[in-house]
């Protein structure tokens, strides 16, 4: 798979992190959707990768969500896009998403990341 990212560090989890998703759009129509259980596998300042078993059909629709994610103490809600679909073994989807974080967000994002690396919670990829 190719991949147009650039940040230098992509923060990958020991073992997936339960969190969840939020649908806020669906191809620019905004929509109500309860939370629904997600894995986070890894995460940078401009993306991040999940996994569930929904299927969103993202490869034919523009979808923007928002994901909730306790990383550390504090949750935190990280909005953003979903770029790319792939379906894995047992019916589970992997999904990409854009983030499209404040520099606020990205600073707090950041010090828990060195804090979960520090814990060993984290590999740096």
């Amino acid at each position: 798979m190719t991949t147009r990212r650039t940040d230098p560090f992509r923060y990958s989890m020991i073992t997936p992190l339960p969190c969840w998703i939020e649908i806020r759009e669906i191809n620019a129509v905004p929509v109500h959707s309860k939370l629904a259980e997600i894995e986070l596998i890894d995460i940078s300042k401009s993306g991040c990768r999940i996994q569930t078993k929904l299927d969103l059909r993202a490869s034919t629709h523009q979808i923007e969500a928002t994901v909730h994610v306790r990383l550390n103490e504090d949750l935190h809600k990280f909005p953003g896009s979903i770029r790319w679909q792939k379906e894995h073994e047992n019916a589970v989807f992997h999904y990409g998403l854009a983030l499209n974080l404040t520099e606020d967000m990205k600073e707090s994002l950041n010090i828990e990341l060195r804090s979960l690396a520090a814990s060993r919670r984290i590999v740096v990829l």
